[in-house]
């Protein structure tokens, strides 16, 4: 029997394995998943089936990525052991905090928890970049300039068109009916309006300003129809864009968290009880953590952050940092790289889940502060290994 036993081959499992076998420790890990030829350690392919000689191994870590079955089989460890110690990977804190209450030598880490010190931590001790706003400051104050409030094109000729007949029908009936300029007028808008006949009519007119009344009224209601469909079309947009979260942050010393999953919620709460400025950004409109994102009143944009459009839209070229916390390598990268791009000298922390790329990232792209979530999870549960819970 080895003397640790690791249920999950995740992220974390892999890495933790990795650690545990370089300090010379003889591992098993369980997971369904085949085995590869690479693994430096013994490798059980069953849907977590609890061995029954559980209670020789000297501490038995649970670390699938889903908390339901973590617990599971926790229970299922020590259903078959009441004292072998076990350490379990839990999101749910909370749900950690009562398992420990009922269980003996039992332990837990919130690994996004974890991750998300690290993160803010790195964040606190970066060098100060460039105070927002001197950066690219020509740049941000023409798009500012750009995105401030314009007519819709549609609806401004719509009102021009409906102005233009106005114009034409008054000096028509000025001169083809001997009205008044003021007469004209009135009558024209009243006709237009759909209010008229009262005082003026065209009973006793001419053919020519009978047909040039009726052109008038059929050209205005439709011309107000489609008016006021527009006006209500541009104003539904907008509404829509402030639902959705596309509008442009006008604040500046804040830090931009692209991507609230578990992680980077955990990193909002954390800057949020620093006394931080938060701007979050997420592709997901139906996020889990955005509501409470919302019910926080922090400012949120939904949107791909890869795109440049995006990351202006959310203050970069004023922000105090930047977080890319995704749960894609490659999406965090790209991010990283464009906000780089605008903001040379900005702090920029990325979450890379492999080793390989975020050591390339350090030493060729200049970019220090790239951490991986499960290398910080596993760090924290080696030192079990050699303090098991009691």
């Amino acid at each position: 029997m080895p003397d640790i036993l690791v249920f999950g081959a995740s992220h974390v499992g892999v890495r933790l394995a990795e650690r545990l076998v370089s300090l010379g420790h003889h591992v098993r890990v369980i997971d369904p998943a085949p085995a590869s030829a690479s693994m430096s350690w013994t490798h059980e392919s069953s849907d977590y089936v609890v061995p029954s000689d559980v209670g020789r191994a000297k501490i038995v870590y649970v670390v699938t990525d889903e908390d339901e079955r973590n617990i599971r089989v926790a229970l299922a460890v020590r259903g078959k052991s009441a004292d072998v110690p076990i350490v379990m990977a839990l999101t749910q804190s909370r749900l950690g905090e009562k398992l420990a209450r009922h269980l003996s030598a039992f332990a837990f880490i919130n690994p996004p928890a974890l991750a998300a010190e690290r993160f803010v931590e790195a964040l606190m001790a970066a060098p100060p970049g460039s105070a927002p706003g001197d950066v690219q400051k020509t740049t941000a104050t023409s798009e500012d300039a750009a995105a401030r409030w314009q007519p819709d094109p549609l609806v401004l000729r719509a009102v021009l068109v409906i102005g233009a007949i106005g114009v034409l029908a008054t000096t028509y009936f000025h001169l083809a009916e001997r009205l008044r300029w003021v007469d004209a007028l009135y009558f024209v808008v009243t006709m237009m309006a759909t209010v008229g006949f009262g005082d003026i009519s065209l009973r006793e007119s001419s053919t020519m300003s009978k047909l040039v009344g009726i052109t008038v009224m059929i050209a205005s209601l439709a011309n107000t129809a489609v008016i006021f469909a527009l006006i209500t079309d541009s104003l539904l947009k907008k509404r829509l864009v402030l639902s959705f979260g596309r509008r442009r942050i006008r604040d500046s010393g804040h830090v931009v968290v692209a991507g609230i999953g578990s992680v980077g919620w955990n990193v909002v709460e954390l800057l949020r009880a620093r006394g931080e400025s938060i701007v979050v950004v997420d592709n997901h409109e139906q996020g889990r953590y955005l509501p409470g994102v919302y019910a926080r009143r922090l400012p949120a944009i939904i949107g791909d952050a890869r795109q440049e459009r995006t990351l202006r839209d959310a203050g970069l070229l004023r922000a105090k940092a930047l977080l890319c916390v995704t749960n894609s390598d490659l999406a965090n990268l790209e991010i990283g790289l464009n906000a780089k791009l605008l903001r040379p000298d900005m702090p920029v922390i990325l979450r890379i889940f492999d080793q390989e790329l975020a050591q390339s990232l350090r030493e060729r792209l200049e970019m220090p502060m790239v951490y991986s979530m499960s290398s910080i999870a596993a760090e924290v549960l080696v030192g079990y290994s050699e303090r098991p819970p009691r």
